[in-house]
């Protein structure tokens, strides 16, 4: 399996100049998806585009959508809908619920503010009452969660791993239990989607988002979510642009027809550099098997976790027992080291620091247990120094 990997990092440049640790900051675009990106933008820039071209590239996003199902576990492309990001994504689904007063929702304190804001916005608006869940050792359980629903929660919402600590829950645990009582069940799988392994459906998930610029190795600007088409029809359509109905080609301005796909949520034109790009990526993502992706990325995480030991002062910032680990690891470093993200980049190394004591490290199939050798290696001569 290691080969596997090791022959992937031949596509990206970027790792004769750095050891690179910082995929849940921004993932590598590996030069396959740049060609693919570039030679979009070049034939663009060279041809132009006519309105066949156009509508051509609606069929090509069909063809992503499939490759994304695919990988995801969703039933077909018509359960995903691109948008710009996670957060605009998530927003479908907050704003698509029908609350009524004294309904509430239930999140948890170490939820990435994109899965925060909108429901605090949501109490401003409308008065909606937001219950949330507490952690231990960065942990929280899917009891804390569960305990805080009743006859009007409205929706449960996690990160499948969160930024801070690395923690992944437990979905389908939290996806069964939301099912049985008829709770939608929302996940922002940013942090997750591309490195570990996703089944939408036997996880019981609702809706879905994810951005594609970490651990799917694409741009900014672009995401997608699944949404689930037995909950589809219980949205609420909160907006409306010329690519929501069903004949997006030939309707006119009176012809609104709402598609029945989850396309019924892309309000207009599509980035199209993006999808060039993460088509390639999934179709990676395919070829080495999301199962072997994911035992790959948690054996290095359990490298990473035996090496820190080994070194004086340092250690896991929360640690966790290897089914809620994921390719994301903080690192507590000893008081006084006098760390930068400048120092380590002259260093060589790109990793982010989390304030003046901790450093959060995210390995992705790119890695390989030299990576750490060479982090751990670096770490010892700060403490010397």
């Amino acid at each position: 399996m290691d080969n596997k990997f090791n022959r992937e990092r031949w596509h990206y440049p970027v790792l004769d100049r750095y050891t690179y640790l910082d995929t849940a900051t921004t993932g590598l675009i590996p030069q396959y998806a740049c060609d693919a990106m570039n030679t979009y933008l070049q034939n663009r820039t060279d041809l132009a585009m006519d309105i066949d071209d156009y509508h051509w590239q609606w069929e090509y996003a069909d063809d992503v959508r499939d490759g994304i199902a695919e990988m995801i576990g969703a039933e077909s492309g018509d359960e995903i809908a691109f948008g710009q990001n996670s957060s605009s994504l998530f927003n479908i689904f907050c704003n698509g619920l029908v609350f009524e007063k004294g309904d509430n929702v239930v999140i948890y304190e170490n939820a990435f503010p994109a899965m925060t804001y909108v429901w605090l916005n949501l109490r401003e608006q409308l008065g909606l009452e937001v219950r949330v869940a507490g952690a231990v050792n960065g942990e929280t359980a899917p009891e804390s969660l569960f305990s805080l629903a009743d006859e009007h929660t409205k929706a449960v919402t996690v990160c499948h791993v969160d930024s801070g600590n690395g923690y992944r829950h437990d979905l389908k645990t939290i996806g069964t239990w939301c099912r049985e009582h008829h709770i939608p069940f929302g996940v922002d799988a940013t942090q997750a989607c591309g490195a570990m392994q996703l089944d939408v459906k036997d996880m019981k998930i609702d809706f879905l988002t994810t951005s594609a610029y970490k651990w799917l190795q694409g741009i900014q600007g672009i995401g997608f979510a699944y949404i689930d088409k037995d909950f589809m029809k219980k949205l609420k359509q909160s907006e409306m642009g010329w690519a929501n109905v069903q004949d997006r080609i030939n309707g006119g301005p009176f012809d609104m027809v709402i598609s029945e796909k989850a396309s019924r949520f892309e309000n207009g034109g599509l980035p199209a550099i993006g999808l060039y790009g993460l088509h390639e990526t999934v179709k990676t993502y395919m070829r080495l098997g999301g199962r072997d992706i994911e035992d790959y990325i948690l054996d290095l995480t359990d490298y990473l976790y035996s090496e820190v030991q080994k070194l004086d002062g340092f250690s896991i910032f929360c640690p966790h027992q290897r089914a809620y680990r994921s390719g994301l690891v903080s690192l507590k470093l000893p008081a006084g080291l006098g760390l930068t993200e400048g120092l380590i980049r002259e260093a060589g190394i790109r990793a982010k620091l989390q304030g003046q004591d901790r450093m959060r490290v995210a390995l992705h199939y790119y890695n390989n247990t030299r990576d750490i050798d060479r982090l751990m290696e670096y770490l010892k001569s700060c403490i010397k120094k």
